[in-house]
C-alpha cells in the first residue's frame, strides 16, 4: 500500500475519530433481534426453562425467526446459539445455556471416535505403533520436556514425623524449579522394610489434600502397608502462597501438575528413601486427580499399576484447565483419555465410575475398550471396571473400597489391617510445610510475579500473564467494595475478559504489521507507537462494548468511573487538576467541556494495552481541550506561558530564599 494511502488509514483509525466506533454492521434486510429476546420466545413458545451461564448483553442475532424450528427446540437452541459459540445441555427439565467447551462433548461423540480408534490397530503390534506415536506427541503438546530441562535436583524439606496407630505422617516439600515448591504429606507404614509406593494427585474435591476422605484414605492404603504421597494441586493448598488461586485456571497448571508429579516420583525411588520396593509403584486418583492419573502413566513407564476414579470418559477431557489447558488429545491426529490410558497395557488397571456423572458411559463403552486393547496382550483379566450406578461424583466408601481391594490384589496388602476407624484425621494446619501465612517459606522461595521469569517465551509467559490480570481484575472491582459477591464475581470476570482480549490482540498484530507511512498529523514518518495504535484501533469494537454494557448493567456510573480510572491510572482527575492550575478561573461550562473530553478519551484508552498509547490518547483529546479555549475566547498558548513564567518565578523567589539561609 502507497504512503498517502497508509495516511487515510491513520485518519481513519485516530482514536478519537468516529470512525473507531461507528457502526461496522446495518442490520437491515438481516431480521436481526436481540438475542435475550429470541431466547426468551423460545422459553415461552416450547414451554421450557432456561438457565442461564453466558452473556447475552448487546448480542444481536441475524436471521432470528428463520432459525426457528417449531418441530423442535434442539434444533431451534442449536441454530440460535451458534453463531456464538453458545450451547445449550438438558440438565431435569431445564436446558443450560454455556459457552461451547472444548474438553466437554457429548456421548454420543464418545461413541464415534471410540469407533474411529478401533478402526486404527487391530492386533498389539499395530496398538504400540499407535502408541509410539502418541506418546512423544503427547509430551510436546503438554511442554513436559521444556520443564524437566529447567527442574532442580534438590532435598525436599522434610516436617517431623507424627506417629499414628500402625501408619506415621511426614509433611514435605519439594523444590522443583529454582524457587517454586510443591507441599505434600507422606503416609508410611509403621511396619519397617520395602513398601509399595503409591502415588495420589489431588482431585477437585472440597479441601483439597486436607479433607477427611483424604487423608483416611492415605492412611488406611498406608496400615495396609504401602507408602502414600498426596501433594497439592497447583494454585492450591500451600502452593496459592506462590502463585496465588488463579494460577490453578490456568493452562500452566496442567503442565506444572504433571512436573510435580514425576519429581515426587524421582524423590521416592531415589536412594535417599531406603523403604520403597521400586517394583510395585502405582498411582491413583478421583476426579482432577483421575485426569493426573491417565497423563502420568504416559509420560512414565515406571508405575506398575493406576486406578483412575471417577474421571474417565472418551467424551470429557476434564473440565479444569489443570487437567485440560493443554492440547493433548490432539496428539496422533486426535485421541481421547481412554486411548491414552489404554497404552498403560498390560499392567494392572482399576477403572472407578458412577451413574452420577460423565463416568456412567464407562461399562458400555470406554470399559470395553479397554478390554479390547488389554485382550491384544493376552491380559484381558488385569483391566477391571468397578461401576456404581446409584453413586455420583465423589471418593465415598465404595469408591475407596474398590481401591483398597485393588491395591490390595496388584501390591499384597494386608487387608487385615484395613480399618478407616483406627485413622486420626489431623486439621489441616498439621498437614502444612510453610505455616498457614507462608512465614516458614524459604528465603530463596518465589511469589508469582517472580516465576515469570521460567515462562519467558510462547504459551507459558501468556499464562502467568494471565494470573497478572486476573489478579488485577480482582484488585481493581474489589476496590469498588461492592456487597454482592456475585456482582463482584461477574464485574471482575468482565474486566478479565476484556483486559485479556486486549493483550492478546496486541499481541497478535505487533507494529510491524503496518507499513511504513507518514503521519498526517506532524508530515514525519509514523513512529513505531503510531504504527501501534493503529494495529491496535482495529481491534473488534465488540470487545469494548462488552465490557462496557456489562459494567453499566452492573454498576452505577460512579463505580464504572471508578473502573475506567484504574484502567488510565487516574488521568481523567490529574489533567483536569493541571487545567485548573493553568486556568484559575476556569468557568462551570469550561469544566465540563474539559471533563467530557477526558472522560471519552478515557473510554477509549482502554482498548490500549501500553501506557504510553493511553497518554497518547489524553493527548489527542488534551489538544481538543486547548482548541476549544481558543475558540471560546481564551488564549491557549498565552495562559499556558503565563502559567510555565508564575512557576519559573516561584522556583527562582525560592531558591534565592534558600541561598540566604
Amino acid at each position: 500500500m502507497k504512503r498517502f494511502q497508509w495516511a487515510a488509514v491513520w485518519l481513519l483509525l485516530l482514536p478519537g475519530s468516529a470512525m473507531v466506533h461507528a457502526q461496522s454492521l446495518n442490520y437491515e434486510n438481516q431480521f436481526a433481534r436481540p438475542l435475550g429476546e429470541v431466547l426468551r420466545q423460545i422459553e415461552s413458545r416450547f414451554g421450557i426453562r432456561l438457565k442461564y451461564e453466558i452473556d447475552t448483553i448487546g448480542k444481536m442475532l441475524p436471521y432470528a425467526d428463520f432459525r426457528i424450528r417449531p418441530y423442535s427446540v434442539e434444533e431451534t437452541l442449536t441454530n440460535v446459539l451458534s453463531p456464538f459459540d453458545y450451547k445449550a445441555t438438558l440438565s431435569g427439565k431445564t436446558y443450560k445455556l454455556k459457552p461451547y467447551e472444548y474438553p466437554r462433548r457429548t456421548v454420543a461423540d464418545g461413541q464415534k471416535m471410540i469407533a474411529y480408534l478401533r478402526t486404527l490397530y487391530h492386533d498389539g503390534a499395530s496398538f504400540r505403533k499407535r502408541a509410539e506415536e502418541l506418546r512423544p506427541q503427547v509430551r510436546r503438546l503438554l511442554g513436559i520436556d521444556e520443564l524437566l530441562q529447567k527442574r532442580v535436583e534438590a532435598k525436599p524439606i522434610l516436617s517431623k514425623i507424627r506417629k499414628m496407630e500402625g501408619y506415621s505422617v511426614q509433611n514435605f516439600a519439594l523444590q522443583t524449579l529454582p524457587g517454586l515448591y510443591v507441599c505434600g504429606s507422606i503416609y508410611a507404614p509403621s511396619k519397617k522394610g520395602k513398601h509399595p509406593l503409591i502415588l495420589c494427585p489431588n482431585g477437585h474435591f472440597a479441601d483439597g489434600r486436607y479433607n477427611k476422605e483424604q487423608q483416611i484414605r492415605m492412611a488406611t492404603l498406608a496400615r495396609m502397608g504401602a507408602v502414600c504421597v498426596d501433594y497439592d494441586l497447583f494454585g492450591w493448598g500451600e502452593s496459592i502462597l506462590q502463585v496465588g488461586e488463579p494460577a490453578h485456571r490456568t493452562s500452566m497448571a496442567h503442565v506444572m501438575q504433571a512436573l510435580n508429579g514425576l519429581s515426587i516420583l524421582d524423590y521416592m525411588l531415589s536412594a535417599a528413601r531406603k523403604d520403597i520396593d521400586a517394583t510395585r509403584t502405582g498411582v491413583h486418583g478421583g476426579s482432577g486427580g483421575g485426569s493426573q492419573v491417565v497423563l502420568l502413566t504416559a509420560l512414565d513407564d515406571r508405575f506398575t499399576a493406576a486406578a483412575p476414579v471417577v474421571s474417565l470418559a472418551s467424551h470429557f477431557d476434564g473440565g479444569c484447565p489443570c487437567e485440560s489447558g493443554m492440547p493433548i488429545q490432539l496428539a496422533g491426529g486426535g485421541t481421547c483419555n481412554p486411548e491414552i490410558l489404554a497404552m498403560f497395557a498390560p499392567k494392572p488397571l482399576l477403572v472407578v465410575s458412577d451413574g452420577g456423572d460423565w463416568t456412567a458411559s464407562v461399562p458400555t463403552l470406554e470399559f470395553p475398550y479397554l478390554q479390547t486393547i488389554y485382550d491384544y496382550f493376552g491380559a484381558k483379566n488385569q483391566v477391571s471396571n468397578v461401576h456404581l450406578p446409584g453413586e455420583r461424583h465423589d471418593f465415598g466408601p465404595n469408591k475407596r473400597q474398590a481401591v483398597y481391594d485393588f491395591f490390595a490384589r496388584v501390591f499384597a496388602l494386608d487387608k487385615s489391617k484395613l480399618d478407616e476407624a483406627k485413622v486420626t484425621v489431623e486439621p489441616r494446619e498439621a498437614l502444612f510445610s510453610f505455616g498457614a501465612k507462608g512465614e516458614l517459606l524459604p528465603s530463596n522461595a518465589l511469589k508469582a510475579e517472580q516465576v515469570a521469569a521460567y515462562f519467558e517465551k510462547g504459551r507459558f509467559r501468556d499464562m502467568l500473564s494471565d494470573i497478572g490480570l486476573q489478579k488485577k481484575a480482582a484488585e481493581w472491582v474489589a476496590s469498588l467494595q461492592l456487597s454482592q459477591k456475585d456482582k463482584e464475581a461477574y464485574a471482575t470476570t468482565l474486566v478479565y475478559n476484556h483486559l485479556r482480549a486486549v493483550r492478546d490482540w496486541h499481541n497478535a498484530h505487533p507494529y510491524t504489521t503496518i507499513p511504513e507511512g507518514i503521519n498526517p498529523a506532524t508530515g514525519n514518518a509514523l513512529s513505531k507507537l503510531d504504527r501501534e495504535m493503529i494495529a491496535d484501533s482495529a481491534m473488534p469494537k465488540e470487545v469494548h462494548e462488552k465490557l462496557m454494557n456489562g459494567l453499566r448493567k452492573l454498576l452505577t456510573e460512579a463505580q464504572v468511573e471508578a473502573i475506567l480510572d484504574k484502567y488510565t491510572v487516574g488521568k481523567v482527575d490529574f489533567t483536569l487538576r493541571g487545567y485548573q492550575a493553568i486556568v484559575p478561573d476556569l468557568t462551570e461550562k469550561e469544566t465540563a467541556e474539559i471533563l467530557k473530553n477526558l472522560r471519552q478519551a478515557r473510554e477509549i484508552a482502554i482498548d490500549y494495552k501500553s501506557m504510553k498509547q493511553i497518554s497518547a490518547i489524553f493527548e489527542i483529546y488534551k489538544t481538543k481541550c486547548e482548541q476549544y479555549f481558543n475558540n471560546n475566547g481564551r488564549n491557549w498558548r498565552q495562559l499556558f506561558k503565563a502559567y510555565v513564567d508564575k512557576r519559573n518565578a516561584e522556583k527562582r523567589k525560592a531558591k534565592e530564599a534558600q541561598n540566604k539561609k
